[in-house]
């Protein structure tokens, strides 16, 4: 049956017939009403398919103590957000305190009154309501999450795809030191991927060109506006100079900011020119 075209369904878990009919002639007219007078009977219905949206219990047959069938309940992946009420003897507050700490939502107490035992339902029932609908809202907003991030996983993938098979070495700097080197820089320069992390600019440019390059790496970081591609020197690990092209942008990296390079090696070019 659905839920949703009909009344709410409440479980009166309760060994004793006259409670039973009291309760029953109170909520009968605005809920469906199931029965059940000893534990197993009890926990079946709460378990099954049809899903009551509120249980009212009492003590059960044969001797079973509502705080243990509580116990059950809120124990079972099935039924633990299913909130229960306690029906008793006027109680102390050591006694409702022991059914709260096993997880009862409230009490309702002898003699039973109408307005008092619909209202304590209907606020049950519309906390539920409210919970049920947080919890779908966040697992909505989890899934959209969850899939946000794939997608990025995914563009990240293909980045990184690109930038670690690009012909033209790729690094970035920051304060100075290298954070990452791709293959082709690796190899234009004679350098292992691990001798070039954390390593310093002078590793590979001579103090002419440092000077020449930090110069412009502090000013484009002070958000001076100039010329992003410029001819430089990389020195190879043998110690020979590699004539390079260096296209220089600043990118956010970590909380700071740092240089994303593009070297080109233009020997060949240069070579060209004097062939001419």
């Amino acid at each position: 049956m659905d839920r949703s075209q009909s009344k709410q369904l409440l479980l009166i878990a309760d060994a004793n017939p006259d409670n039973v009919n009291v309760l029953k002639t109170m909520l009968a007219p605005d809920y469906d009403i199931r029965v059940a007078a000893d534990e197993e009977e009890a926990i079946r219905l709460a378990s099954s398919a049809d899903t009551p949206g509120l249980i009212l219990l009492n003590n059960m047959i044969p001797a079973a103590d509502r705080y243990e069938v509580c116990r059950k309940l809120k124990a079972d992946k099935t039924t633990k957000d299913i909130p229960i009420i306690l029906l008793s003897e006027p109680t102390t507050e050591d006694t409702e305190a022991k059914g709260f700490e096993l997880g009862a939502a409230d009490y309702i107490t002898k003699p039973f009154k109408r307005s008092v035992v619909n209202a304590r339902v209907r606020t049950q029932l519309e906390l539920k309501r409210y919970r049920d609908n947080l919890e779908n809202r966040v697992k909505k907003r989890v899934n959209e999450l969850h899939d946000e991030i794939q997608e990025r996983r995914d563009v990240e993938d293909t980045y990184r795809a690109l930038v670690e098979h690009a012909r033209d070495g790729i690094t970035i700097i920051q304060d100075f030191k290298v954070r990452y080197a791709n293959p082709a820089f690796c190899k234009m320069i004679g350098f292992s991927e691990k001798e070039l992390i954390g390593a310093h600019l002078k590793k590979f440019i001579s103090e002419e060109e440092f000077i020449k390059n930090t110069t412009r790496y502090s000013n484009r970081i002070a958000g001076l506006n100039l010329p992003r591609i410029y001819k430089s020197k990389v020195i190879h690990s043998d110690g020979s100079a590699i004539d390079v092209e260096l296209n220089v942008c600043v990118v956010p990296y970590g909380r700071s900011l740092a240089a994303l390079v593009i070297i080109r090696d233009i020997r060949e070019e240069e070579a060209w020119k004097y062939c001419i």
